[in-house]
């Protein structure tokens, strides 16, 4: 048994085949299908959530239950470990807020024990970069404090790009006027998106799928360019032709980086709609980095 137990949430994207004899504990979000609430991923998988969506049924979303969160902490300090739950962005979820209140009610209780709850400040597959790292230093049994560190430091330096395939996934989120969503869906427009200080912001607008793919990959090649040597995740939401085709242009502008294909999970692709694709690297190299 690791002495630190690292925890990420459902919104966290990642490759099974990279988390294969690993020890990460998931705290599932909720999500909730015609008036039924699910646990994310344990309830209820992403091909069921996106066939939901495909009938134009919108499942919603919610922060992981209390008692989970709770029940999975009280285990580690139980077991004499120390836990690092890197969260979704505080700006986005409850989660991160939720996870703090009960982390210190526990520690009050076990002198000696040590948990943090580090703020990822974006998700999806960005998150699951950190915490492939973090999975990897708590393997080197590295301090407490200097995993916590190094999180931190990825939290700051972690880039997420991503393009929404139609505009009106973001009107049906509630996430702009539906006017504005009619037009660009006519016009074919593709907006460039990114996460600032844990917020989704709009960078520019892109007219044409293709086009669109090729700024996102344009994008990630320029943020990776100081550190061209990583593992670079890609994830979509049923596109795999697009996610590969956006992998490909990546690996041609950084011929020596690494890559990971996976899923947008059900919570996030609620948000961002069916089709939608992501790439995620860091723009500078963490200390203790490991090419996995």
């Amino acid at each position: 048994m690791k002495k630190i137990r690292i925890f990420a949430d459902s919104t966290c994207d990642l490759d099974p085949a990279l988390l294969k004899d690993k020890e990460l504990g998931v705290l599932p979000l909720t999500i909730t299908l015609q008036e039924k609430n699910y646990l994310d991923e344990e309830e209820i998988d992403v091909t069921t959530i996106y066939d939901a969506m495909r009938r134009g049924i919108m499942p919603k979303t919610s922060q992981i239950p209390y008692e989970r969160i709770y029940r999975e902490f009280r285990s580690c300090l139980d077991n004499g470990q120390d836990f690092i739950y890197i969260a979704f962005s505080s700006e986005m979820s409850g989660c991160c807020a939720l996870a703090n209140l009960i982390s210190e009610e526990l520690l009050a209780e076990y002198p000696g024990r040590r948990g943090a709850v580090i703020d990822s400040r974006g998700g999806s597959s960005a998150t699951g970069l950190i915490v492939l790292q973090a999975l990897q230093l708590a393997e080197t049994e590295l301090p407490f404090e200097t995993i916590c560190t190094e999180i931190r430091f990825m939290t700051e330096h972690v880039e997420h790009v991503f393009s929404v395939d139609d505009l009106l996934w973001l009107v049906k989120g509630g996430r702009i006027p539906k006017f504005i969503g009619q037009v660009g869906s006519r016009l074919s427009i593709h907006p460039i998106l990114d996460v600032e200080n844990g917020r989704i912001i709009l960078r520019r607008m892109i007219r044409g799928r293709q086009r669109s793919i090729e700024t996102v990959a344009n994008e990630i090649i320029r943020r990776a360019s100081q550190f061209p040597t990583q593992l670079i995740a890609i994830s979509h939401a049923d596109d795999l032709l697009s996610a590969k085709t956006l992998e490909r242009l990546i690996k041609e502008g950084l011929p020596n980086c690494k890559t990971t294909l996976c899923h947008i999970g059900g919570v996030l692709g609620v948000h961002i709609g069916l089709k939608g694709i992501g790439a995620y690297c860091f723009n500078q190299k963490p200390a203790h980095y490991e090419l996995v």
